[in-house]
């Protein structure tokens, strides 16, 4: 993978003005978060759920409007907490190639970990305490929409965000 990626926003021009205030304010406020966004975010996709697809070259961060909208702080820190686990999936690449386990990147572990990210990036992005609080309370497991105690595509499916 290069040293950086242009970030590419794809989406109608509503989404595209969003995301784009959500990167202007990394860029400025998180000088040193964004640069590990760019190595591992190359597209910002418009999607109806959000999820990282670290495996495509460049890696996609697919980001509902729910995400997107909620307001510029959230959008920029979900960026920082999907770009998180890119680097992750980068980073337990087996040395023979193939893919990492996805509990290296994706598993609760890996969640907790981008979502420690993610609260670094926001007090410095100046979120609301509201926003930073209610990180603090996620364990990691949110993201078990079925609650069967691990995650997978089917509990991608059913996201509402």
């Amino acid at each position: 993978m290069g040293n950086a990626y242009a970030i590419t926003v794809e989406g109608n021009s509503k989404y595209k003005t969003q995301v784009g205030k959500c990167l202007k304010l990394l860029s400025s406020k998180a000088k040193s978060e964004y640069k590990l966004i760019k190595k591992h975010i190359g597209i910002i996709n418009q999607s109806n759920k959000s999820g990282m697809k670290a495996w495509e070259n460049p890696p996609r961060y697919l980001m509902s409007d729910t995400t997107a909208f909620y307001s510029v702080t959230w959008c920029a820190s979900t960026i920082a907490h999907d770009a998180y686990h890119s680097y992750l999936y980068q980073k337990h690449i087996p040395n023979n190639g193939g893919k990492p386990p996805y509990k290296k990147w994706g598993g609760f572990d890996a969640e907790r970990q981008a979502i420690k990210y993610q609260v670094q990036v926001m007090k410095k992005i100046g979120s609301s305490n509201h926003e930073i609080n209610y990180l603090k309370t996620l364990d990691g497991t949110h993201g078990d929409t079925n609650k069967d105690g691990k995650l997978d595509s089917t509990d991608y499916k059913q996201r509402n965000w």
